[in-house]
């Protein structure tokens, strides 16, 4: 038995126009499930639908709560059947209490990775219950939202922390409809987001020194357990969790 066989699975991405949600994509997509890429920026998403196998593009800001809704109940009207929901929209940014926030980057941040979430896993599992379907969330959080806080970025930690509860509070309403939820806690990756952090060897080298394991991740590097994870057969068992995929990082002790 493949474990790890998606064949007939279909998975709703959000955030996939980038990073891990493009990898993500491209990950569940070889495992044969079809893939509802969903994303802001919709030229990214209609070209990584043209390059996978059996994939549909849906522009979508998860932040509109009617949008999220309409697209849902689009999709259900088409026919589609969503078995496994990723939700990975996510967005960061500093916050300093004591800087200026004229872009009102704590609401943008609070809006995208709580909010926009919540809008997300309630249309689906909804739709997961009207056709009795045994799904699987997976919610991207981060080490962020557990002990690895940073300095200035108070949102993208509170906001990472309310995903990781709301997973754990969900897990009894959603289990009522055999539906399994569980969350991710990425530590550094390659992404967008992140690449500031890289520009220079200095950089790469100080983020290194942080990881025990003594090499810095890619996106590929979260292909095992995000398969794990949408996987009935693989984890039929496993709702509520939370998996630290850090190299290492959030061990908290002395490496000499």
């Amino acid at each position: 038995m493949d474990l790890f066989d998606l064949t007939g699975k279909t998975a709703f991405i959000t955030g996939a126009s980038s990073g891990l949600g493009n990898q993500f994509a491209r990950t569940l997509s070889a495992a044969g499930a079809r893939v509802i890429i969903a994303a802001r920026r919709v030229d990214r998403i209609e070209a990584l639908a043209k390059e996978l196998k059996n994939a549909l593009a849906v522009e979508l800001d998860v932040r509109d709560k009617t949008a999220v809704k309409a697209a849902i109940e689009k999709l259900d009207q088409a026919g589609e059947k969503i078995d496994i929901c990723i939700n990975n929209a996510g967005y960061g940014w500093h916050t300093g209490i004591f800087e200026e926030d004229e872009r009102e980057n704590f609401e943008k941040i609070v809006q995208t990775n709580l909010l926009g979430l919540w809008y997300v896993t309630k249309a689906v599992a909804n739709h997961m219950k009207k056709h009795g379907i045994e799904g699987a969330f997976i919610n991207i959080a981060s080490v962020a939202g557990a002990n690895g806080v940073m300095k200035y970025n108070t949102a993208y930690c509170a906001t990472k922390a309310a995903v990781i509860q709301l997973t754990k509070a969900l897990v009894g309403e959603l289990a009522d409809e055999k539906i399994r939820i569980n969350c991710i806690l990425p530590g550094f990756f390659p992404t967008e987001m992140t690449a500031f952090m890289l520009r220079t060897e200095e950089g790469k080298k100080a983020m290194v020194a942080g990881i025990p394991l003594g090499f810095l991740s890619e996106t590929s590097d979260m292909e095992g357990l995000i398969l794990y994870l949408s996987s009935n057969k693989a984890s039929r068992y496993v709702s509520g969790a939370a998996f630290t995929i850090d190299g290492g990082a959030s061990w908290g002790g002395q490496r000499h």
